[in-house]
């Protein structure tokens, strides 16, 4: 049975694997946009991410990532941006909605393609449903750190909050954001995805 603590550290160990960059670029994207909200943000960016992610493998989620759900996909991304920007603090709905609704996507989006507790929590996410999606969420921490890091470290040191509230942070974050958005909207979302897993397979 996975554990919480191999759990997280399986996911802190895929963070540089090309597959796991299709979840954290994009959330680090929209930290960067949410000057105000960061934390807000990265937290249902999480949570949204981990729920997907386990609701497609628990078969709650039949959406396929084809057609005319891309065009929507990549309108609903830019969307996203657009309320990261524009939340005025922690407790806006827009700062949570933008963290949820971006971390669905990238949990949608995403093709898991290492780890062996995931391997697991996948396997199982039918069958012990609350268990394996709390474990999900636990690995997507591990997973998303780096975000999550940026978050939380103007709270601690106040300094780095200054240095990240800098017009080109968020402007190198909407620049990602954009390229996200217009990838997904014309279908070549996928194929990115595709070659960053056939990357991380080793073919």
């Amino acid at each position: 049975m996975s554990t919480i603590f191999d759990t997280l550290t399986e996911g802190i160990g895929v963070i540089t694997w090309a597959c796991t960059l299709t979840a954290l670029v994009p959330g680090l994207a929209l930290v960067l946009v949410a000057r105000r909200a960061r934390l807000t943000v990265a937290l249902y960016y999480a949570a949204g991410a981990a729920f997907l992610a386990w609701a497609q493998a628990a078969g709650h989620w039949w959406v396929s990532a084809r057609g005319a759900a891309v065009v929507i996909a990549g309108i609903v991304a830019a969307g996203t941006y657009a309320a990261a920007w524009r939340a005025p603090g922690h407790s806006s709905p827009l700062a949570t909605g933008a963290g949820l609704v971006g971390g669905a996507l990238a949990g949608w989006l995403w093709r898991p393609c290492v780890g062996e507790l995931l391997g697991d929590i996948l396997n199982d996410a039918s069958t012990a449903g609350p268990r394996t999606l709390g474990l999900m969420f636990i690995y997507m921490i591990g997973v998303l750190l780096p975000l999550l890091l940026i978050a939380i470290a103007p709270h601690a040191v106040p300094a780095i909050g200054s240095v990240l509230d800098r017009l080109p942070f968020a402007i190198a974050g909407a620049t990602v954001g954009a390229a996200y958005a217009v990838a997904l909207a014309i279908g070549q979302y996928d194929d990115l995805i595709g070659e960053l897993y056939r990357i991380s397979a080793g073919y």
